[in-house]
């Protein structure tokens, strides 16, 4: 009876092995697509928030004469333990730069991110590019 009970099971060593190694690669890529997606949601979402606050000191500091370098240094000095400033493009703009405090400030900006694993890389290319853009009326 053992040996019926063993010789019937014996079919089936293998088999949760090969179930695993086919469904692996499969598991491994949503894996890392999810934690690619994550990543670049997580830096979009960083690069919102720095545009929002460059934005916001522009606003606020216009009226002191603050110059649009100001503005950059600042969003740098936000932007340092998200991205690398050298990826970062800032791009400060009034709509009346005869008069800043009388009209709008346009901020945008625009970075290089690369992708957290090699997943997504090899099919999207090593990097993309996000960028935000943010408008508010200059208080004077």
């Amino acid at each position: 009876m053992k040996k019926r009970l063993r010789k019937k099971c014996r079919g089936e060593d293998g088999q949760a092995m090969v179930e695993f190694a086919l469904i692996l690669p499969i598991f491994l890529l949503i894996l890392c697509g999810i934690i690619d997606f994550g990543w670049l949601f997580y830096n979009q979402l960083s690069l919102n928030n720095a545009c929002r606050e460059g934005a916001r000191y522009a606003v606020v500091n216009t009226a002191e004469g603050y110059g649009t370098q100001a503005i950059i240094n600042h969003i740098e000095n936000v932007t340092t333990t998200v991205f690398a400033n050298d990826g970062v493009r800032i791009d400060v703009e009034y709509t009346t730069p005869s008069d800043p405090t009388a009209g709008d400030v346009t901020v945008s900006m625009e970075a290089d991110i690369s992708f957290f694993t090699p997943v997504l890389s090899t099919v999207l290319g090593e990097e993309r590019t996000i960028t935000s853009t943010v408008v508010m009326k200059v208080e004077s």
